[in-house]
């Protein structure tokens, strides 16, 4: 950072690369300021571009249209300021990306970005036209290429729309081999491609989809960044994430172990780390550990702390017999979660509302015992798709939602939504067992109650859109597009909206890849 420092004033490719690690940063942290420095760097970098880029005189202007002339007459370095001029609207598109769920403030700001993505449509058309050009440019255009159409391609449908309206367009099949190609080069922009891709398939698609992902490729490219960087943090991260994917648990904390004790200077990769430990301790039952990485997270990181707090006592509450009423200790844990509720870009964090909700009905005059908050989280956060690697595993967690349903059931009044959601939890556990007549009969128990709902009306369209799942699994296409297009369209409104309808469009591709 500080080599990049020196020289980015006065350099295009050090102010780009200042503006990467600055990238980089903000998507480690979420936290405000990080993502206004790296804007800051940014748009230096800008700046900087744009007083190399081709400059044109009216004449001139008009004398090249006529020509048809395009790319060909630029310099090279011109060549290379328009690439770092898109590249840096790249980046600001995913910082973006990383502050809204369904991308709005993007289309709002439709016209600078779909400039960018004109110009790697124009960049790409150039590469291709058969013209010698040296390779850091080329992998330049790999990177935007299929960085833009990953994208694009995961947002849900009815955003997707809007942005096609204002003349974007997103082919996830095109954005993976585009990030491959430049994976496979030696150009600076190589390893950023690597991280494209690795971070889509082993983060985006399992946090926002449905963990449909090509572990193959992935892979093969995650090998041969080790082979490269064998103490490099970030590889060192995303080896444990692909041991957490396949339900390895004990093998993924060993490799998160490992990427933090690489190095001591970006504590941001750290807390990455401790956040993905949590999670391996919830899936073995550990909630102890669990809480303490939350607490851990609470003290050192300012992403979420109504979240981090929320967690701690979602985890501690765990450790206490369902009959039993939640701990002192464990209601102040809960009266602190709103105190610490926050806006970022104006906008509240979706997972926060959640947090604050459940926790204010813990609070309520009724004094509500939350049922199993834990593997709530658990769920909200993708956490079965590893369960389900497991079976050993998902048994153990079967064999608790059947202890916390026959509670509920020996019970003379029982909140309907603590029901529903211990039936959705099983649906979904006895489904990834292959248990799917039992996993059907839950789930529908859970969506046909909708109604009634007073609290956690999630339930019911995360139930149908688990549903349609089921007959994906099942081979049974019209029944899948059936539910999950009633999870999309019959219901609003609710808490982690937004997620379901990331996973719900990740489905429907599931659908149309299986048939064709």
């Amino acid at each position: 950072e500080l080599l990049l420092s020196k020289w980015a004033d006065v350099s295009m490719y050090h102010s780009l690369g200042h503006a990467t690690l600055m990238f980089l940063q903000a998507i480690m942290t979420f936290e405000e300021d990080s993502i206004i420095r790296a804007k800051e760097s940014v748009k230096r970098a800008m700046k900087l571009s744009g007083k190399r880029k081709k400059k044109f005189g009216l004449l001139e202007s008009i004398a090249y249209t006529l020509k048809g002339k395009g790319l060909e007459v630029y310099t090279q370095e011109e060549l290379h300021s328009e690439l770092v001029s898109a590249e840096c609207l790249l980046i600001r598109a995913l910082l973006t990306f990383i502050q809204d769920e369904n991308l709005i403030s993007l289309i709002k700001g439709g016209l600078k970005v779909r400039k960018c993505f004109q110009s790697y449509k124009a960049f790409c058309a150039f590469v291709n036209s058969g013209v010698r050009i040296d390779t850091e440019f080329q992998c330049g255009v790999h990177f935007g290429i299929g960085s833009f159409n990953l994208m694009i391609s995961t947002l849900p449908s009815r955003t997707l729309r809007l942005l096609e309206f204002i003349g974007f367009s997103g082919n996830k099949k095109l954005g993976m081999e585009e990030l491959m190609k430049g994976a496979g080069t030696e150009s600076l922009r190589g390893p950023m491609c690597s991280l494209v891709f690795l971070g889509y398939n082993l983060l985006i698609v399992q946090i926002l989809g449905t963990g449909e992902c090509d572990m193959k490729n992935t892979k093969m490219i995650l090998d041969k960044c080790l082979r490269q960087y064998p103490k490099g943090a970030i590889f060192l991260f995303f080896s444990g994430r692909v041991r957490y994917i396949r339900g390895d648990i004990d093998e993924a904390v060993e490799w998160y172990s490992r990427s933090v004790a690489s190095q001591s200077q970006w504590i941001q990769l750290h807390h990455i780390c401790y956040w993905e430990l949590m999670w391996c301790n919830c899936l073995i039952g550990n909630w102890a550990k669990a809480a303490d990485f939350a607490d851990t997270l609470f003290r050192s990181n300012r992403w979420s702390k109504s979240t981090y707090l929320y967690q701690k006592a979602a985890f501690l509450a765990m450790l206490q017999p369902l009959e039993n009423e939640f701990d002192e200790s464990i209601l102040e844990l809960m009266r602190g979660v709103s105190k610490y509720k926050q806006r970022i870009a104006g906008k509240s964090i979706p997972v926060e509302k959640f947090v604050v909700s459940k926790s204010e009905r813990c609070l309520g005059r009724e004094r509500h015992r939350l049922m199993l908050p834990g593997l709530e989280l658990v769920y909200v956060w993708n956490g079965f798709l590893s369960l389900a690697k497991s079976i050993p595993l998902l048994e153990s967690v079967l064999k608790e939602l059947d202890r916390a349903l026959a509670h509920c059931q020996s019970r003379d009044e029982v909140a309907l939504s603590d029901l529903c959601l211990v039936q959705l939890l099983r649906g979904v556990s006895l489904r990834d067992l292959g248990r799917l007549e039992e996993a059907e009969e839950c789930l529908t128990q859970v969506y046909t109650k909708f109604k009634e709902l007073k609290q956690d009306s999630y339930l019911a369209p995360y139930a149908r859109m688990e549903l349609g799942l089921l007959f994906i699994r099942s081979g049974d296409a019209d029944k899948a597009r059936e539910h999950l297009s009633a999870a999309r369209a019959n219901y609003n409104k609710f808490l982690l909206e937004s997620r379901l309808h990331f996973r719900v469009h990740s489905a429907f591709l599931q659908i149309d890849k299986g048939e064709t």
